[in-house]
């Protein structure tokens, strides 16, 4: 588990969800689809983000890592074997691709004050910060959200359901189906000015004004 980072502004899961779910629009993915991470990354992910880029690196160079972001910011560094499980459709490799997306589209180069627990000097000011904060806990609830919309879910469904179409294992399947009812019970309490500020982003590269505005409206 990666020592965590906290984020100076704090994103809702109804609001990383709104995100989750432009994203998905913006690449052409509807809500009740299964999102299939691996054409996200080699090819969708263009429309939004041109100059993003993943790259596969043997096991044995990764140092025991799964997956990072690369330095630039730019595009993700996974491990061999965990890309070949989630080309598998293994749930536990397509979550890994997810959160690290997660990190790329809400963290890196967005100028987020980030103050990390293990350092002493933040320890006071870190302390009972609220979870909102954490950057582990964003990417990976944008991970959840991105991969498995909570409008996928109800209160019929059972964990063995997700371990079943997922490729999770029942262990797993309970923890996301109790977060995914916790955002889809939990009420639209999200940053609407924040999730348009990370859409206007996105746009920038790509559309006119016109299509911009148009495309707000996925947060109305």
């Amino acid at each position: 588990m990666p020592r965590d980072l906290y984020i100076g502004r704090g994103l809702s899961a109804s609001t990383i969800t709104a995100i989750a779910g432009a994203t998905r629009t913006l690449c052409d993915i509807g809500d009740r689809e299964d999102f299939d991470i691996i054409r996200f990354l080699e090819v969708e992910v263009g429309k939004i983000l041109p100059d993003f880029y993943l790259f596969i690196e043997s096991d044995a160079e990764m140092n025991g890592s799964k997956a990072f972001v690369t330095e630039d910011s730019n595009g993700i560094v996974v491990a061999e074997s965990v890309y070949n499980d989630a080309c598998g459709g293994l749930y536990y490799a397509r979550k890994i691709l997810a959160h690290e997306f997660g990190h790329v589209l809400l963290h890196h180069k967005r100028g987020h004050e980030t103050k990390h627990f293990s350092v002493n000097g933040y320890r006071k000011q870190i302390q009972g910060t609220e979870v909102y904060h954490s950057a582990e806990w964003q990417a990976d609830t944008f991970a959840i959200v991105l991969l498995i919309s909570p409008s996928q879910v109800s209160n019929k469904t059972k964990p063995s359901d997700l371990s079943i179409r997922y490729k999770m294992s029942l262990k797993q399947a309970e923890f996301i189906l109790k977060r995914l009812n916790n955002i889809r019970l939990g009420g639209r309490d999200y940053n609407r000015s924040v999730a348009e500020a990370v859409l206007k982003e996105l746009l920038a590269k790509r559309s006119s004004q016109q299509a911009m505005a148009n495309q707000l409206s996925l947060f109305a």
